[in-house]
């Protein structure tokens, strides 16, 4: 979706602001990249459905798995009806519920990455049911298990016909150099190889969040295709990784298919200071590593309908800030803008991981943004409308007595 693309739907009052933008074309055409990529060294390819579960629908028929990390996650998929064969139950915190919720979808694999889930899992498997496990392996943090208590489970599956071991998941963390996962895949092959050998395993793949990296920020290379992940397949397939592998991408898979408009309703002058005050903030901008506006991520501004901006006016620096009462709603300090004026719209790019469902968005009760779609051939699409967060926000008691009341 371009620029220009998006200041015709402004123009023709297409938008309600604040909202978000999905480019169904930008996200299918990234993950057929990837997973031309992968290809090259028979990758799978999964999708962690925390990263934006407004995508699951249209990533359906192009990818193997998702990574549902709570009961909440699942039942959106239950909504959607993703089949079951494609869900990996994970999360670090399962309780006794959440696990015998997941094996009734059925999910196709669940994680253990504590003994306390395994002790759980033993007590909700249905006999004579096959149930398939991925234990997690940890990188020193509150997630996965350690080497030898993934034995110990091993060593109980053994005897446990109804609990197939499927593999291995390890995850380490976001935003990574190729360094990082190149260590982290030795490693795993290693240990992988250790367990193999012990207990004569025949079947059993990796599960493997990467991490790889996205480029948000002004002034960062921005790689148009996927060629962090053509390295990593070419990693894996040149040092012969010896076990099947399914990587798990989230925000490098989403990030770029993602727009957040909103409106400039304020501009003001405090000191020598120039303020632009817009109808969103900080509870529907999140980018990683963007703490405090002390990086900016990549603004576009678009005119209100009718007015053209003055190639011949200077631009001056603006403090960018939101519609909540606090000083911590800054989304961008020092941006060059052109005359900025009321009913203008700033276009975030990049925007399509996390932040729809990362935000802050309950506080001070402003409503949820609305949430479109677009594809070239069909347009815009609006599958969100704005949610009242103050309903949220205040007891039950005081609704129902309010309604009794507007009844009466």
């Amino acid at each position: 979706m371009t620029q220009e693309e998006i200041r015709r739907f402004t123009e023709a009052g297409s938008l309600q602001t604040p909202c978000y933008i999905f480019d169904e074309d930008e996200l299918t055409g990234r993950v057929q990249q990837i997973k031309e990529a992968l290809a090259s060294c028979s990758a799978e390819l999964c999708f962690a459905v925390k990263a934006n579960p407004f995508l699951i629908p249209l990533l359906d028929p192009v990818v193997g798995k998702y990574e549902v990390c709570s009961p909440g996650e699942l039942e959106i998929c239950r909504s959607y009806g993703i089949a079951g064969d494609k869900i990996i139950f994970s999360g670090v915190v399962k309780s006794y519920d959440d696990i015998k919720t997941a094996l009734a979808y059925p999910v196709g694999e669940i994680t253990i990455e504590s003994v306390r889930h395994w002790q759980i899992l033993k007590t909700c498997v249905p006999a004579g049911v096959k149930t398939r496990v991925l234990l997690r392996l940890t990188s020193g943090a509150q997630f996965g298990m350690e080497e030898q208590t993934i034995h110990t489970i091993i060593e109980e599956i053994q005897s446990m016909p109804d609990i197939i071991f499927a593999g291995i998941h390890f995850f380490a963390g976001t935003q990574r150099k190729r360094s990082k996962y190149e260590k982290e895949l030795v490693m795993l092959a290693q240990f992988m190889t250790s367990l193999q050998e012990k207990y004569g395993l025949v079947d059993m793949r990796l599960e493997y969040g990467p991490g790889l990296c996205v480029a948000y920020f002004e002034g960062e290379t921005v790689e148009e295709g996927a060629e962090e992940a053509q390295r990593l397949a070419e990693w894996i397939g040149g040092q012969h990784f010896p076990y099947p592998v399914t990587i798990e991408l989230g925000r490098y898979l989403a990030a770029s298919c993602g727009h957040y408009a909103t409106r400039i309703m304020d501009v003001k002058q405090a000191g020598e200071r120039k303020y632009c005050l817009i109808d969103g903030g900080i509870h529907h901008i999140n980018y990683y590593g963007q703490n405090m506006a002390m990086r900016t991520p990549v603004i576009h501004h678009i005119p209100a309908t009718g007015r053209k901006l003055e190639e011949s006016v200077m631009g001056s620096e603006y403090m960018i800030c939101g519609a909540l009462c606090t000083f911590a709603d800054l989304v961008a300090r020092g941006l060059i803008l052109h005359d900025p004026q009321i009913e203008d719209f700033l276009v975030f790019d990049r925007i399509g991981a996390y932040s729809v469902t990362e935000g802050s968005y309950l506080f001070l009760s402003r409503d949820l943004p609305m949430i479109y779609t677009y594809r070239k051939d069909t347009g815009i699409r609006k599958i969100r409308d704005r949610i009242a967060a103050w309903e949220i926000n205040v007891a039950e008691r005081v609704r129902e007595e309010n309604a009794f009341c507007i009844k009466k």
